[in-house]
């Protein structure tokens, strides 16, 4: 089961004010399962994508996205970059959805952790190197993909958006969208002061 790390989950910035449940419907087309964590930027929920039959990981946009049509295009516009990621190791992005209430991303589920909570399991909270050398080739592999092809950098690298499968590979989440996001909030969290 995926664990979203829990950074701020009583400090989510600009946080989504609308009410979510399992099993309700959302964007006409995703059945909320249930919440898999909630962190800086907002709640991720595991949905069930009812038109191409599959499991989603769904990221609701915080209510300040939503609000600022400016902040709402660049990150729209950030992930339709993202559609174009296809690599093993790069956590896909399926669609850019919202409503008049609210806005979220649909992107590949991954079943199973970030590389926070498995360092966090472990006793001394380090890794040993031949643990992570299949990860942190695989990662390079990714980074070079999406630098060298794709031109798109990351900008929010960190273990909380580095996942590792069931199967032991790792993937790198929050493409290209974390740090888009992360300024959009803070410049209207900014304004909203003055």
């Amino acid at each position: 089961m995926l664990k979203v790390s829990n950074e701020r989950a009583g400090d989510v910035i600009g946080a989504t004010s609308r009410e979510f449940m399992g099993g309700q419907k959302i964007f006409g087309r995703y059945t909320l399962v249930k919440v898999l964590g909630r962190g800086g930027m907002g709640i991720v929920w595991l949905a069930r994508d009812e038109e191409l039959e599959r499991d989603v990981a769904l990221k609701f946009l915080p209510d300040l996205m939503i609000q600022d049509r400016a902040a709402f295009d660049q990150l729209r516009h950030e992930t339709k970059r993202c559609l174009e990621l296809t690599h093993p190791h790069i956590v896909r992005i399926h669609d850019f959805v919202h409503d008049d209430r609210s806005g979220g991303i649909s992107m590949e589920y991954i079943d199973g952790e970030t590389l926070s909570n498995l360092r966090a399991e472990k006793e001394q909270r380090v890794f040993e190197p031949d643990e992570i050398a299949t990860w942190i080739n695989q990662l390079c592999d990714a980074l070079d993909y999406a630098h060298a092809r794709a031109n798109v950098i990351h900008c929010d690298l960190k273990p909380t958006n580095l996942m590792v499968n069931q199967r032991g590979d790792l993937k790198v989440t929050d493409f290209g969208i974390a740090r888009s996001l992360s300024d959009s909030v803070s410049r209207l969290t900014l304004e909203q002061g003055r």
